[in-house]
């Protein structure tokens, strides 16, 4: 175990800086390789588009030939069939790589040149009687019959030497009858150059593919159809001479995974099909190239980052291969492609070579900066063990014992300054205090002292409707529960919105905006708490509801209050305990607004004092002017509704504009006008207790509230609003506002719910 903080700090660096060394060199290596590989792949892919091009061309010319060879029989006929071996042999030595060229009547005379296994030519010529024989035994015996021996059918072969001098002649009859040939049905049925599929050459018994194409006189009528065959052996040698990366393999597949080429120096597994049909794939002998077929999928397939060219990885037996397909062009075969297989060790070599010398680079720099390292752990090692001692005694709450360190490093500085406001501030916790309050102490570094002062602060009270009901109907374990939950989600709510939470009263919070540190939105930030615990509120309720038994009463909603005035903050109490708080009339006033939501029937109530300060920003209804100190002084209270960034509806707003008008009728005294304003507003909304004890005052025609008229719920108050002196109709208690007019309408400037002047 390492107990020096020197010798961890140099280890932990020197680990780190090898840490560090050994990625970049392995991520070197892997760019490297993947740089190799995505240029090897774009080499694969030239190497196909050049392998794919040179077979192309073979193709190519076999097309010109037929058509070259299909225009010269339509002017010329079939009949100098010497000027047509000519012909042939000639294309034959201009490419080798064809198999043979011939053409075929309607009446099923043949005329061929063939260059494998040895140049030769073939002449078979059937007269109109033997077509006749051959056209009845077909309808009669079948495929079969129609090409059975017929002695009216004659045979000339003639076997020729490279300057295609005749060597040897054989002369006979003939059972072969091209117009039942494959090629030849699918010239006649279709126009223009058609490529057979793969299939075995009747005299030679190898594979191959035929070009063939109708020739057709300007009636329509059928001339003679010429083909021209290409032999698979042809592009396997072809194969065999390109010259892939070391180990590498090219091969030419069609869809049903048919071996159409492949090297001759390729070996086949035993139990490979007969000679009579194609190999597949899985008949290979080396696994890799099988399973690189096989694993070219969506799922191996990768990109280059040069020319986008897709290529593969495989494994197999644990080494690595990349793989490259390339469709051939339609023309050629719809299905056929070409697949290239290399091995990556013939690939990486370079890569390899990469990460050799990125490793050598990568030791001198740790010997230097080791060493370098171990010069910066003695300059820090003293800072930092001093540090540590300082960490220990704030752990230990012996805050008197922590120094500062001086240092000429930031880092240690920046360390430095911290803990020592974080041991100044921890100070605070000796005395109980709220927790955010002692983190907001702890940011700031001031030390805590008994003593307190005055400061402008924004109060939200919060407290249930009617606790007593609930108390009565729920056991206490689960009223705690509940109350638990609730006060949470309220906390939550408050400190996220930077309130101060002073205490908890029971259900009660008392929070407060302005202390310790001063706030200039501090109202605007209560009254965005209070809706978001509202709102909160709401949510829990309805989550509450979805499991509640049926038998147990829903939890009462709370009740808030917001009012902004002086008030004394701070540490509060005896030397030996002290408590962090907010007292004084306007603290008292906050709570006693709580309790008028139960007489007016409103969830947030706002006093006039703080309203003015968030007139434009919020939605409010003016409820009433109190008397305050046996009515020397008047207290606007405001409905907080909603923020004015959520529209209200228009009979809402409509409702609210009436209300503010009556409730200035009433002030006033004129009753009979009052009560014709509030007389429809209670019709619509028979639940407002603000507008049943609007419509009580008229009816006694008071424009102040007292015991006996308060309304629904007034006997559940307490404090300087229970009871007041009756208060004469002659006594204005309006608040006089500046411009204020009786035409205002909700959200204008000269409306209830705007004026706060």
């Amino acid at each position: 175990m390492i107990r020096s903080y020197k010798v961890a700090f140099v280890a932990l660096f020197v680990g780190l800086l090898v840490l560090t060394m050994f990625a970049v060199s392995v991520n070197t290596y892997r760019h490297a390789t993947r740089v190799s590989l995505d240029f090897s792949a774009d080499i694969l892919s030239e190497m196909s588009a050049k392998v794919i091009g040179r077979t192309s061309e073979v193709f190519e010319a076999a097309r010109d030939f037929a058509e070259i060879n299909a225009l010269i029989i339509a002017e010329q006929g079939l009949a100098d069939h010497q000027a047509l071996f000519r012909l042939f042999g000639q294309q034959l030595a201009l490419r080798p790589q064809l198999e043979s060229l011939y053409v075929a009547s309607p009446d099923g005379d043949f005329i061929q040149v063939r260059s494998s296994p040895q140049l030769m030519t073939r002449l078979i010529r059937r007269p109109a009687e033997a077509g006749e024989v051959a056209e009845t035994s077909e309808q009669t015996h079948g495929e079969q019959a129609g090409r059975s021996r017929s002695p009216l059918v004659s045979e000339r072969i003639v076997y020729r030497d490279p300057d295609f001098a005749p060597i040897a002649r054989i002369n006979g009859d003939s059972g072969y009858d091209p117009r039942q040939r494959a090629w030849y049905r699918q010239a006649m049925a279709s126009e223009g150059l058609q490529w057979s599929r793969v299939y075995r050459f009747a005299n030679t018994e190898i594979h191959g593919i035929t070009a063939a194409r109708a020739v057709r006189a300007a009636d329509g009528s059928l001339l003679a159809v010429v083909g021209v065959d290409i032999s698979l052996g042809s592009l396997s040698q072809f194969l065999t001479e390109q010259r892939v990366a070391r180990g590498g393999i090219a091969l030419i597949l069609d869809a049903e995974r048919r071996l159409i080429a492949i090297p001759r120096t390729l070996k086949l597994r035993s139990g490979a099909p007969a000679s009579g049909a194609l190999p597949s794939v899985d008949d290979l002998q080396m696994r890799w190239l099988v399973d690189a077929y096989h694993h070219h999928g969506a799922n191996t397939l990768r990109t280059s980052g040069i020319n986008r060219v897709a290529y593969s990885l495989t494994e197999t037996q644990g080494q690595r291969y990349l793989g490259h397909r390339q469709a051939f062009p339609p023309e050629i075969g719809n299905d056929w492609e070409l697949m290239i297989v290399v091995p990556e060790a013939s690939l990486l070599e370079s890569a390899r070579r990469l990460f050799s010398e990125a490793a050598a680079v990568s030791l001198m720099l740790l010997v230097i900066a080791t060493t370098a390292v171990s010069y910066l752990a003695l300059r820090l090692f003293q800072p930092l063990k001093r540090l540590v001692r300082n960490t220990e005694l704030i752990r230990e709450f012996r805050f008197a014992d922590v120094k500062r360190v001086p240092s000429r490093f930031t880092e240690i500085k920046a360390m430095d300054e911290a803990i020592w406001k974080m041991s100044q501030g921890l100070r605070s916790l000796e005395k109980f205090v709220p927790k955010d309050v002692g983190r907001q102490l702890i940011k700031s570094g001031k030390r805590v002292e008994p003593g307190a002062e005055v400061r402008e602060l924004s109060l939200l009270l919060t407290g249930a409707s009617d606790l007593a009901s609930l108390c009565a109907a729920l056991p206490p374990a689960r009223i705690t529960a509940l109350l638990s939950r609730q006060l949470d989600v309220f906390t939550d709510t408050i400190l996220r919105h930077k309130g101060t939470i002073d205490n908890f009263l029971g259900e009660s919070i008392l929070a407060f905006w302005g202390a310790p540190v001063a706030i200039e939105d501090s109202v605007d930030r209560a009254c965005r708490a209070a809706l978001a615990c509202r709102d909160a509120e709401g949510a829990l309720h309805a989550e509450w509801a979805k499991t509640r038994p049926t038998d147990e009463p829903a939890p009462s909603l709370n009740l808030f209050s917001i009012h902004h005035g002086r008030a004394i903050v701070g540490a509060i109490g005896s030397r030996k305990r002290m408590s962090w708080t907010a007292i004084g009339d306007n603290v008292a006033l906050g709570w006693d607004l709580h309790q008028l939501n139960r007489r007016y029937g409103t969830r947030i109530i706002i006093s006039g004092e703080a309203r003015r300060q968030v007139a434009d920003r919020y939605w409010t209804r003016r409820l009433d002017v109190l008397p305050l100190s046996g009515g020397a002084r008047q207290l606007e209270v405001f409905e907080l509704i909603e923020r004015r960034e959520r529209a209200l509806p228009p009979d809402r707003l409509q409702a609210i504009a009436s209300y503010e008008a009556g409730l200035k009728a009433l002030l006033a005294g004129d009753w009979e006008t009052a009560e014709a304003i509030f007389t429809p507003l209670a019709e619509q909304a028979p639940d407002d207790l603000a507008v049943a004890l609007m419509m009580n005052r008229c009816s006694a025609g008071d424009a102040c509230f007292w015991p006996g008229l308060a309304g629904p719920r007034d006997d559940l108050l307490t404090g300087p609003f229970a009871t007041r002196a009756r208060a004469d109709a002659a006594v204005d208690l309006s608040i006089e506002h500046p411009g204020d007019d009786s035409d205002g309408e909700p959200g204008d400037d000269a409306s209830a719910t705007e004026r706060g002047d």
